[in-house]
């Protein structure tokens, strides 16, 4: 409400000047009294003496003067007094209308306090306590119980949330979300603490938890209130969770450490199959100690000139001609050797120096392809990309620039990439793959068979190629159920127009049966392994057909 002065503030009989002072107007009206007062006696007496010469008349004289004078100062004192008076209430009623006001003011900036402070300390979606409230709560804890306190810190993910995401949609996981959190947060008693730090990722901080032999059965008793299946609408989810735990004060003295140690531990879970809960230990810290390491001399390998590109034939089944090669990287390090890519390359994707390998990658093959002097029209290079990449939104703005610059021919170049790189962001991902497609790329889908929805994205993709995973290729068998899988992807691409690449062949055995159910390429170490760019040449010498 705001605040609004009385009618009477602009009374043309008062003036900003007369404030109110008891003192001072008490003062004035006394004086006033008195100055009229004897000034009347005097006066008035002697004019009487003048006028009046006998006693009767003198007495008539001196008692309506006195009359007179009781009227007259009646009249004044009234008059003195009721401009006071209308003075006060004037005052009391602004007074009280700035109170009113003031009290509305101080009501709605509770309000908005309370607020802002539910949008700082607590999570809009679920309600929960947010990754601020958390730390505060956490470091308070450390600094009130520094000697004797205990801390679980349990940073716990939905497994395979991102897909549940893109299948059904965020407002479907968002529900999923405040179900989960509703219904753990239910079993949980103070003072411990379930938190939301964003997504599909909590956090239960479980203080003063003395019992430490009862520490991971109280877990795991939480986690079996939501280790079930939630119903949406017509749709069911079985949820599983992934988490890492830290303790206070054995892991980290701090919240940082307490949440970067629980963060590696759940990442050791996802790794190991998910639907688990690792705890830390002193292994993790050498581990992120390497991998601080590793990144630093990562940043360096490309100045320093220890990368380079291995190639893997890629062969027709029809005629064996090689109508392409797979770049791949590889890290000779000076002091550790062979590094393989598997090491360095997830690590690249989570700090964002996968943008310098892949630029690096592109104008490597690029050279390569002009050194080779290839006649051939149909032959190409197949460069991996990261879903990091794909993700970036700069990436097909930052590739044009790059493109133009060092005059690249597209049409020479196959990029790979994988499902699992695409399933986090499937219409992001088809807006992204067909620009690279009127940039005059093919794609392949590589690793084709592991992904969570390969038959029900695979016709919206605007691919050319699917790569069928070396998991479906070894130890294969005829007339057993990965064979008819195997085959059944096969025949599917076909009937989607889409050639088809066998990776992994090893063996005279698997070269045979993909070549009997008419798959169209093949690589693998039965045919030829990755080789240095100097022998591609040379291997292309000594098999006459290429």
């Amino acid at each position: 409400m705001e605040y609004k002065p009385d009618k009477h503030q602009n009374d043309p009989r008062f003036t900003e000047n007369q404030k109110l002072n008891s003192t001072a107007e008490s003062t004035k009206i006394i004086f006033f009294y008195v100055l009229i007062g004897f000034s009347w006696i005097l006066f008035s007496d002697y004019v009487i003496e003048l006028i009046f010469t006998t006693q009767e008349a003198l007495r008539f004289a001196q008692t309506a003067k006195g009359i007179f004078y009781v009227g007259f100062t009646a009249v004044i004192f009234y008059y003195i007094i009721h401009r006071k008076i209308d003075m006060y209430a004037i005052t009391i009623q602004d007074l009280k209308q700035a109170y009113s006001a003031l009290d509305q003011g101080h009501k709605k900036s509770l309000t908005l306090e309370e607020k802002l402070y539910d949008l700082a300390f607590y999570d809009s979606l679920t309600g929960l306590p947010n990754k601020a409230m958390l730390e505060e709560s956490v470091n308070m804890y450390i600094k009130e119980h520094k000697e004797d306190g205990i801390i679980g810190f349990v940073y716990f993910d939905i497994d395979e949330f991102r897909n549940i995401n893109e299948v059904k949609g965020h407002s479907v996981g968002d529900e999923l979300i405040k179900k989960i959190s509703s219904t753990l947060n239910e079993v949980i008693e103070k003072p411990h603490m379930l938190a939301r730090m964003g997504g599909d990722e909590f956090v239960l901080a479980l203080f003063d938890f003395k019992e430490l032999e009862k520490f991971m059965p109280t877990i795991e008793l939480y986690f079996g209130h939501i280790r079930k299946t939630f119903m949406l609408g017509e749709d069911d989810f079985f949820i599983t969770y992934s988490a890492g735990v830290a303790l206070y004060p054995d892991h980290g003295s701090d919240y940082i450490t307490l949440l970067r140690h629980a963060d590696a531990a759940m990442s050791i879970a996802k790794s190991k199959g998910r639907d688990q809960t690792v705890i830390f230990d002193d292994e993790m810290v050498i581990l992120i100690k390497q991998q601080t390491e590793l990144l630093n001399q990562l940043r360096q390998a490309i100045s320093n000139e220890e990368f380079s590109l291995h190639y893997q034939p890629i062969l027709s089944l029809k005629d064996d001609q090689v109508i392409g090669v797979e770049a791949l990287i590889r890290w000779m390090h000076p002091e550790k050797g062979y590094i393989p890519p598997l090491e360095f390359i997830s690590l690249s994707e989570k700090n964002g120096f996968i943008k310098e390998i892949t630029e690096w990658v592109f104008k490597e093959a690029m050279a390569q392809y002009e050194n080779w002097n290839i006649k051939k029209t149909n032959f190409k290079i197949s460069i991996n990309l990261s879903a990091m990449m794909l993700m970036n939104d700069k990436f097909i703005t930052n590739l044009i620039k790059w493109i133009e610059e060092h005059q690249m021919d597209c049409r020479k170049f196959n990029i790979e990439i994988t499902e699992t790189a695409i399933i986090d962001d499937i219409q992001k991902s088809i807006h992204v793959l067909n620009q690279l497609k009127r940039l005059g790329f093919t794609i392949a889908l590589d690793d084709f068979g592991t992904g969570y929805s390969s038959l029900t994205y695979l016709q919206k993709l605007p691919i050319d190629t699917i790569k069928i995973d070396r998991s479906f290729i070894s130890n294969i068998k005829e007339d057993t159920e990965e064979f008819y899988v195997l085959k059944y992807m096969i025949d599917l691409a076909h009937h989607l127009n889409l050639t088809v690449v066998a990776e992994g062949i090893e063996t005279l055995e698997q070269a045979n049966m993909v070549k009997k159910y008419n798959v169209d390429f093949a690589q693998g170490y039965y045919y030829c392994k990755p080789m240095p760019q100097m022998r591609v040449l040379e291997y292309f010498k000594q098999n006459p057909k290429n």
